[in-house]
């Protein structure tokens, strides 16, 4: 028989649970940062599930728009820049997107 070792995803769920289960006990400053402590162990967990963003170099990219370089072809700009923000809103606060963003 093989033992259980908790992933890391596990471990976070562990620690985010024990915080939602005393942060109503707490006052309220204590438990302000116990939600916010909470909502980054969320963060930490989809980044797990997810995986690091796709390498973008968005300076580059930022710059170029500013530049007028993409202007010639504005709807792919448009939709790079798109895609990778609800790359970032899906890993920081994904009730924010919309169902059709949402996987």
């Amino acid at each position: 028989m093989r033992d259980y070792r908790p992933t890391s995803a596990d471990l976070l769920a562990t620690v985010a649970d024990f915080l939602g289960r005393i942060g109503p006990k707490l006052d309220s400053g204590d438990r302000y940062e116990a939600l916010v402590c909470n909502h980054l162990l969320g963060m930490v967990r989809r980044e797990l599930e997810m995986g690091p963003l796709d390498d973008v170099d968005e300076q580059a990219l930022a710059r170029a728009i500013r530049s007028g370089q993409c202007d010639d072809d504005w709807d792919a700009t448009f939709a790079t820049v798109l895609a990778r923000t609800i790359e970032r809103v899906r890993r920081v606060k994904p009730d924010h997107l919309l169902p059709e963003h949402a996987r």
